[in-house]
């Protein structure tokens, strides 16, 4: 099957992975991401997302996303974690739980 994102790094990109990865004092997720994006290479291994997958303990679906967001994103926008879109909705208040539980009648 053709894969629909390639990942193709340049030298400066993949020294950077390598440095990266290296380096140790990164957050896991990001070096994780590195990893992949280095067996993933073309120019490369080039190794399949099934291989990536069994070697780092990961689900292919991660190294389809990591993949993905690499092509569109670009390095940076791989290792980042992406910020939400939207607030988060707030929680419910006890004050206005116990007014919703007061109109409902209870039924035994």
């Amino acid at each position: 099957m053709k894969k629909k994102y390639r990942v193709a790094l340049i030298d400066i990109e993949r020294e950077e992975l390598k440095a990266y990865v290296n380096k140790g004092t990164n957050k896991a997720y990001k070096i994780k991401r590195a990893h992949i994006l280095l067996k993933a290479d073309t120019n490369g291994p080039g190794w399949t997302d099934k291989q990536i997958a069994e070697a780092f303990a990961c689900n292919i679906k991660t190294v389809y996303n990591v993949r993905r967001r690499f092509v569109e994103k670009g390095l940076s926008g791989v290792l980042d974690r992406s910020k939400r879109e939207h607030a988060p909705t707030p929680p419910i208040s006890g004050l206005s739980v116990g007014a919703i539980s007061e109109s409902r009648p209870v039924i035994c």
